[in-house]
């Protein structure tokens, strides 16, 4: 697995204009007040939003950059919506193809993350080639 995924939460009419100048296919969405699973409610909308589940890291990054390069030739910045946006990366570790995972970003893309008010979280998850 080398999965990026988009959350954005805000406001509905922000979320709305989001998701049509993008294109994006929603996974999940939730409103605000809504009941959450583990109890509580939400305290704003959103959604999420697989960016890329590419077979390497490299392949993933490549994905990323599309996506950062299409925000910028539409002018979006989730900030400037009041929006607070996060790009999650997930990566599996351990696997015979992948036991090492490593995800390069160089300044120039961590930049535009947060020109384009993107925050950043990466997180390596084990796997296991044996069957159970």
């Amino acid at each position: 697995m080398n999965l990026a995924t988009l959350r954005v939460e805000g406001t509905g009419e922000a979320l709305e204009a989001i998701c049509d100048s993008l294109n994006l296919e929603i996974d999940n969405s939730w409103k605000e007040g809504e009941e959450r699973r583990r109890g509580g409610y939400y305290s704003t909308s959103g959604f999420n939003t697989t960016i890329v589940d590419a077979e390497n890291p490299r392949k993933m990054v490549a994905a990323i950059r599309a996506f950062l390069v299409k925000c910028r030739k539409k002018k979006i910045v989730f900030s400037n919506s009041n929006l607070s946006t996060e790009l999650a990366i997930g990566v599996t570790v351990g696997e015979k193809e992948q036991y090492v995972a490593c995800v390069d970003l160089p300044p120039s893309d961590l930049m535009s993350l947060a020109e384009l008010g993107i925050s950043l979280s990466v997180a390596a998850y084990p796997a296991s080639d044996e069957d159970d």
